[in-house]
């Protein structure tokens, strides 16, 4: 028995998902313009939030808008003190 297009699909991680990456990068340089904050500390930040979501989530559709929120408040945060 052949199993559903669900069951199939690999959950891979951030870090093997090239075609996201343009999508990360937008996110990171716009977090960083925003901020202004170094584009290396957002992509850090960016990075380890994103893996911290991936790794638990069960709807995967979001989790840039939820890191991407996440990284803005924690660095809007770090500008406050």
């Amino acid at each position: 028995m052949k199993k559903a297009w669900h069951q199939q699909y690999n959950h891979r991680t951030a870090a093997t998902r090239p075609p996201e990456a343009a999508q990360h990068g937008a996110i990171i340089e716009a977090l960083a313009r925003e901020t202004g904050t170094e584009p290396a500390k957002v992509q850090e930040l960016y990075e380890r939030e994103y893996a911290d979501l991936e790794a638990t989530a069960t709807v995967r559709g979001f989790l840039s808008v939820l890191a991407s929120r996440n990284v803005r408040a924690v660095l809007r945060h770090r500008h406050h003190y």
